[in-house]
């Protein structure tokens, strides 16, 4: 009794049911590209389903839909889950929490809010304990904006009789942040404004004002005069002020917050105040500029307009690096290569953009120019009816777009890359110095392979690669898939090239913060060590669920 452990407690006929099991679901899931090649719908494992399809999440989508994805991920791993919620929601940068500590490393995620307030509303009705536990987690690496989106999505869809969420919780944790040193100004920004029911002409406007009175509501004195002191006395908003008594000469730069200040600088407000000259003072002084925006954001435009004033291309040039320096990590023995789609679908809008998933691409690809060290880190490879390689050209980020004069044409020719390896190879270059890894930027609606729909493209790269290259080299490559989706075809999402989760060294990378990558190539927390890299899209997936900053999940 008890002298040695059992090897298996499982008969052979469970393991046989679930390998049959598991075969089906392959076949159930294979699905076509747009072009006609072998895709999988999903793959066996759902946080890398909606890890993969954070793209599609930027254009809002209905609580039906959220709920039932969320619901999905809380039945498999409900910590998990809220780990997710966290990280769809975070803001790339280090965060200062709400009792004022700030991070010691960078977090990382998607910047996505209506998708992580819904979630978060949805996780109120299932686990009022998590909600609560958590919300002061969520606020802090995304806004104290969430909180009041929070309440007035409530009202808007429900009324104030049939709202869902816990008013009095909610003002009661404002009420915390307003007594807090290091949160007053930011609860204050957002508070709403309490107005005359004329000028609500719209339901958000509507459940502001509701939103307003409730809190004065629930102050000491009850009184709109002191409730709108307290609102007009925070300093995080003082520029606007100062713009609405038109004492425009007293505006410090310094205290504009990045999405302000980029679309103060993309109108023609400086202009016509005779401010430009002073701004682009300041702005030649600044090392970076911030913005908490995604890199394609900030060239939204920019290509029609070759004419544009110094100070706006400087004010892009400073921003764009500022979220490079926000999102840098380190680097491993990961060598990258940028490859771009630039096929005639790349030039429908991305989904959740009026831009184009090609200059969605250009500006990541762009910003990983900057990303990545080493021998590529400035090269990148288009691939369309064939794959050609190039050089970004400029001392700037705007320099370098302007100067990239690739267009779009037809074919979504993938595997022509692996043949660019191989004809280079056979000019003589050593193999020790090519990429080891792609990151492929495309909307992922590839051509079938050479061999039809028989096999995916992953599995077709791979095979032309041993063509010219060691077995070590091909077993070790990794292909990183960055789907940017559109609407030329139908049913638009992300398709997968294998349904196993656990592929080795396949990735499956989304969104539009390219600074999420440093799972891969390195983060600051992280050594050198090869050991702690990702192997594939699962470990990626708990790769970034298990940064620093998910240590504060409850």
């Amino acid at each position: 009794m008890f002298n040695s452990k059992k090897q298996n407690l499982f008969d052979e006929k469970d393991k046989q049911t679930s390998d049959f099991v598991q075969a089906g679901m392959r076949i159930s899931a294979k699905t076509l590209s747009g072009n006609g090649a072998l895709k999988y719908k999903e793959t066996d494992d759902e946080f890398v389903n909606q890890f993969a399809n954070i793209s599609m999440y930027k254009e809002p989508r209905e609580f039906a839909d959220i709920s039932k994805d969320h619901y999905k991920l809380m039945s498999i791993d409900r910590h998990l889950a809220m780990r997710f919620i966290i990280y769809l929601r975070i803001i790339t940068r280090k965060v200062v929490l709400i009792d004022g500590k700030k991070t010691r490393f960078t977090s990382r995620g998607a910047g996505l809010k209506h998708e992580s307030i819904m979630r978060m509303i949805y996780l109120y009705t299932q686990d009022k304990k998590m909600f609560w536990d958590n919300l002061p987690l969520f606020v802090a690496v995304g806004s104290w904006k969430d909180v009041f989106d929070m309440m007035r999505y409530d009202l808007m869809y429900h009324g104030w009789d049939g709202k869902v969420l816990d008013f009095q919780g909610l003002v009661d944790f404002i009420f915390n942040g307003l007594i807090s040193v290091s949160q007053t100004d930011l609860v204050k920004k957002y508070l709403p404004q309490i107005k005359a029911k004329s000028k609500c002409t719209t339901v958000r406007a509507q459940a502001n004002v509701i939103i307003a009175k409730y809190i004065c509501s629930c102050t000491d004195s009850k009184s709109y005069r002191d409730y709108r002191k307290v609102k007009a006395s925070g300093t995080a908003h003082q520029w606007q002020q100062l713009i609405s008594q038109r004492k425009f000469n007293k505006i410090d730069f310094n205290k504009i917050a990045g999405r302000a200040l980029y679309l103060l600088t993309k109108g023609n407000f400086l202009s016509n105040q005779g401010l430009t000259d002073v701004y682009e003072q300041w702005i030649d002084k600044q090392p970076v500029a911030k913005f908490t925006g995604y890199p394609n954001e900030l060239f939204i435009g920019y290509d029609y307009d070759f004419t544009v004033p110094a100070f706006k291309s400087k004010t892009i040039d400073k921003q764009f690096m500022g979220l490079v320096k926000a999102g840098k990590g380190s680097q491993n023995q990961m060598k990258p290569i940028v490859v771009r789609d630039t096929s005639a679908s790349m030039t429908s809008a991305a989904i959740g953009f009026t831009q184009s998933s090609y200059d969605v691409a250009k500006a990541l690809a762009l910003y990983f120019s900057y990303f990545l060290n080493g021998y590529f880190a400035n090269s990148w490879i288009e691939f369309n009816k064939v794959a050609l390689m190039h050089k970004w050209i400029g001392k700037t980020p705007t320099e370098r777009w302007k100067n990239d004069h690739t267009s779009t044409i037809g074919n979504t020719n993938f595997t022509t890359v692996a043949e660019l390896f191989v004809d280079i190879k056979q000019q003589g270059v050593l193999e020790s110095d090519f990429p080891n890894a792609i990151i492929c930027i495309s909307d992922g609606e590839f051509n079938a392979p050479r061999s039809g729909n028989k096999i995916t493209n992953f599995e077709d790269f791979k095979y032309i690669l041993r063509g010219g290259f060691s077995s070590d080299f091909v077993n070790n490559f990794k292909v990183i898939l960055w789907d940017i989706p559109n609407r030329f075809y139908r049913n638009p999402g992300v398709k997968f090239e294998d349904y196993s989760a656990n592929a080795p060294n396949l990735f499956y990378m989304s969104g539009y913060d390219g600074s999420v990558l440093a799972f891969l190539t390195g983060t600051e927390q992280k050594t050198v060590d090869d050991n702690s890299v990702p192997k594939n899209a699962k470990e990626l997936v708990l790769e970034a669920l298990n940064q620093p900053i998910m240590e504060m999940v409850k």
